[in-house]
Parts: structure tokens; sequence; C-alpha cells
């Protein structure tokens, strides 16, 4: 389990009474045979994998280019093609988003001319920028792509593609949200306990008021603080997209580094 998770559960547990969360979270009729479960994998098993981890995936990923010449493409026709990325090229995650098609190396200097850099100066640069802005731009990609399936990419272009091309898509974050810097542990750790408090508020409201009507028992406290859980998935779904999506587009390096280029209008 990562730092993030950890983070995660010890927040949970230190915000939540221990006395509620083994009402909710831990079963009650346990046979003989049967291993009682921790809290915490209960917590992981219920909320945090079926829907925080989701959740995160659906506003959030890494950005990443995929070589795709080592794959064989299914030409459709002559204006489309499709290309079955295997678990191996995308660190064994699911392809959450496609962007484009890259025709040139991102790793390799394209134009020959850019690796003499004595003469690289002020306005040397300035002058190269002013040249350029007067010839044509070149065509060195597509937008026209399209996941159709799991890791089954779509290309769709009038373009005829070359043999090393690169697709730039968002893939999934890994289970253990391992590439989170350690400053956002905090946030995820709030969207966590948002999580928690609106899963113990939709399971346990219901049984609670139940148990008073039929068998006259009063909860008191206990059932206080469940009911102050009752704006928990007002704010887990506010924290979602109004902070949590910043903190994951932030610790995405190559899109945030991509996000400051455009900002600035560098290609540096």
């Amino acid at each position: 389990m990562s730092m993030a998770l950890m983070k995660a559960l010890s927040e949970i547990k230190a915000r939540i009474p221990k006395p509620i969360l083994e009402a909710v979270f831990l079963p009650r009729d346990i046979r003989w045979r049967q291993t009682p479960p921790s809290i915490d994998e209960q917590i992981m098993s219920l909320v945090m994998r079926p829907r925080v981890l989701v959740d995160c995936n659906l506003v959030g990923g890494t950005e990443v280019y995929i070589p795709l010449a080592s794959i064989i493409a299914e030409r459709m026709n002559d204006y489309t093609s499709v290309y079955r990325i295997p678990k191996e090229l995308t660190q064994g995650r699911s392809i959450n988003s496609v962007i484009n098609i890259t025709f040139s190396d991102p790793s390799r200097i394209s134009n020959p001319g850019m690796s003499v850099g004595q003469q690289n100066t002020t306005m040397m640069i300035a002058g190269a920028a002013v040249m350029n802005a007067m010839s044509s731009v070149p065509i060195t990609s597509t937008a026209k792509v399209q996941l159709i399936a799991e890791n089954v990419v779509m290309v769709r272009d009038s373009v005829m593609l070359p043999s090393n091309i690169y697709l730039r898509c968002i893939l999934a974050n890994d289970e253990n949200m391992s590439h989170l810097q350690m400053r956002s542990y905090r946030h995820f750790a709030n969207l966590g306990v948002y999580a928690v408090k609106a899963y113990i508020y939709n399971n346990y409201v219901i049984p609670m008021d139940l148990g008073e009507m039929h068998s006259g028992q009063v909860l008191g406290r206990f059932k206080e603080i469940i009911d102050s859980y009752a704006d928990s998935e007002e704010l887990y779904q506010t924290y979602l997209t109004e902070k949590m999506e910043k903190v994951l587009f932030m610790n995405d390096s190559e899109s945030f580094t991509r996000h400051l280029k455009l900002l600035i209008g560098s290609s540096r």
C-alpha cells in the first residue's frame, strides 16, 4: 500500500470515531471459519477502490507518449486505421482518453540545425522566430483519433500515417496513486474522508432510525454524529471537481508543463 493510501486511511480513522467505523464496516455475523476483516481493508474494498480511485481516474490521469511503430495497424479503408495497444506499452494501465497522433519523435530534435548551439544568441533566436512566423505551419499531428474500446484506438484522417508515430493519451492512475507528490497527500485524504462519511450516512441512517422505531433504542450522541454527515455527499462532489481535479492535474508533470508553456508562449 502506498503512502498516499496510508495517509488517507489514517486521516479517516482520526476524524471519524472508532465505534462508528466498527458499527458500519465490520460485519456482526462472522462465522467461525471466516477471518474477521480489518477496518482498513473494509474501507479500501467498499469505498476507496470502487469510488474514490475511480473518480480520480475520471478527473485525472497521466499524460504519456506511446510509440506505435511496433504495432501493426488494422486498415479499415484508405483513411481509417485501428491500433490495438498492448498493456506492456501502457505500464499495465488502461487508456482514459486519447488526445492526438504525433508524426514526429517527441524525444529527438527533428531539425538537424537545432543541434548547432554556438550561435543561439538572443538576437538570433528572435530573428529565427520572425522567419518561422512567415513560413507555413507543418502538419505534425492529427487530432482525429478516437478510443473505441479498452486500449483500442481508431485514427481517421486523410493524411497517410507514417510508421514512426506516437500516441499522446491520458493513462489511468495506478491503483496505489503512487504518482502523487507528498504535499498532495492531504488533499487526497480529505477526499477519502468525505467519501467515507457519505458512505456511513447513506448506509446507516435508515437502519439507525428503524432501530429507534422498532426497538425503542436511544442512540444519543451516536445518532447526532451520523446525522452531521448529511452533507458529506455534496462536499465530496464539490471537493472532487473544485480541488482534487486541479491537484491531480498539477501532479501530472507532462500535462502541467505543457499548460505552463502555453501560458507563457514558450516552445521550450
